[in-house]
């Protein structure tokens, strides 16, 4: 078993990630800032630290504390629509906090880092769908902008034992909305609390789903040795609007009457390919659309 520190761990995917590592027995380490996790989303009595990774010094402390094998790197500025609002602190945290992390990976002489990036970093036009690792990238979005620098810098000073995940649409239990881009929790805010929703455009567009717990088993796989880029994702896209009638079956409201705006999105279709990951990681997603959205509306419920 390995020493790991995850950084985000307070996070939606961190925690899960963090649940998995436990149940292998790992010694696990967390740091967040707690600027959109939840303390409660960690166990109690976990090694835990509330630090930016922005903070260089209270974090190369925590680093040199710790001493880990394994440095997962889930923190981030996750928000597109942030990005685009305030893009200097989706640059500071995306950018230099991952500039960070590596610096004090390097210092303390940790074995391995993984780090989580995202399919906003390819390019919007998606004629070679499902898109794989070698697609040209261009992303659109400052958000996207700052992780693909981020990636640069991973491979650029750790070439030889860092992991890259491009993460699909994730979606699962402790997600809450940032937002405009998280379609999942927003949904099913709107059936549980009446927040107000609206699909965009015709809710044609098309995303690719992945189940949170599908991507902590990735985040655990990639700890092999397997060094490289990795789509991690479904691998089949689908609508908003089959989105929408999943949850309409769950909630027993079948042909419920969604509001649509007029705004439009640009990414019509994301679909990516995991034969890498699948090969190489020996990953593939376990848990269906249908059966993952079930999960979620049943946390949901729990709040």
């Amino acid at each position: 078993m390995s020493k790991v520190l995850c950084t985000g761990a307070a996070g939606f995917v961190g925690s899960h990630v963090v649940d998995l590592l436990l149940k292998e027995g790992h010694d696990v380490w967390c740091i967040d800032d707690l600027s959109s996790g939840l303390r409660s989303n960690l166990p109690e009595k976990i090694e835990f630290a509330e630090i930016n990774v922005a903070s260089w010094y209270d974090l190369v402390a925590e680093f040199v504390d710790c001493e880990p094998e394994i440095v997962i790197h889930l923190a981030a500025q996750p928000s597109i629509c942030e990005s685009f609002d305030n893009p200097i602190r989706d640059g500071h945290v995306n950018v230099m906090g991952t500039l960070n992390v590596i610096r004090a990976a390097q210092k303390i002489g940790a074995q391995q880092l993984i780090f989580s990036s995202t399919s906003a970093v390819y390019w919007d036009l998606y004629s070679d769908l499902p898109t794989p690792e070698d697609w040209p990238c261009k992303p659109s979005t400052p958000y996207g902008i700052s992780k693909l620098a981020a990636e640069s810098y991973v491979r650029l000073l750790m070439p030889e034992n860092s992991v890259v995940l491009r993460f699909g649409n994730v979606y699962g239990p402790r997600q809450v909305p940032l937002g405009e881009n998280q379609v999942v929790p927003r949904m099913i805010r709107h059936f549980e609390r009446g927040d107000e929703f609206f699909i965009h455009g015709e809710g044609t567009q098309q995303r690719d789903m992945i189940y949170v717990e599908d991507v902590a088993r990735a985040c655990l796989q990639s700890m092999v040795g397997k060094f490289g880029i990795y789509n991690i994702a479904s691998g089949n896209a689908v609508s908003v609007n089959k989105i929408a009638s999943i949850i309409e079956e769950i909630y027993e409201v079948p042909g419920y009457k969604w509001q649509y705006d007029d705004h439009t999105d640009p990414r019509v279709k994301v679909e990516l390919d995991t034969g890498r990951a699948q090969c190489e990681l020996n990953w593939h997603p376990e848990v269906s659309l249908e059966d993952g959205l079930a999960k979620t509306v049943k946390w949901w419920e729990t709040q």
